[in-house]
């Protein structure tokens, strides 16, 4: 919070900050904590971060999508994969970067036949590029069976 807030909020409780001494004190120290925390996170590029998602759409059959999803495997952290699906609850393909912190590095294509489906890997390509091209021509191979 900064000053104006405080001041703000404790007018709203019916104290003035003026009159509260250094009741406000404790609250700096703790915004400087937490501001010290958040000194460590810096944002990370991901795979949706370097998708051109309308660029891919107009590649992708009719009734299918393309879009950013967070996906987890096992115990592993949260991830952000791309996914292109079938509108209507069929075949789902999902792009995900062996490295997360190298979103356009070598990628992990992994496919699901259906809702009930479990999700299998397929293969693993060299790059970002490489990968959405592979993708776009299986949506093309799936939408023709």
């Amino acid at each position: 919070m900064t000053g104006d807030h405080r001041k703000k909020a404790s007018t709203r409780r019916g104290t003035d900050t003026e009159s509260a001494g250094n009741a406000t004190a404790p609250a700096a120290s703790g915004e400087r904590a937490r501001s010290d925390t958040l000194g460590h996170v810096r944002r990370a590029e991901t795979i949706a971060d370097r998708t051109d998602f309308g660029a891919i759409r107009s590649e992708l059959p009719d009734g299918w999508e393309i879009g950013p999803e967070i996906v987890q495997f096992g115990a592993a952290p949260l991830a952000e994969a791309v996914v292109i699906e079938a509108e209507c609850v069929g075949p789902k393909l999902l792009l995900k970067p062996v490295d997360d912190t190298r979103p356009t590095g070598e990628i992990k294509l992994y496919e699901r036949g259906g809702p009930r489906a479990t999700r299998r890997a397929t293969m693993t390509v060299d790059s970002l590029s490489a990968a959405l091209r592979a993708a776009v021509n299986r949506a093309h191979q799936l939408f023709r069976e």
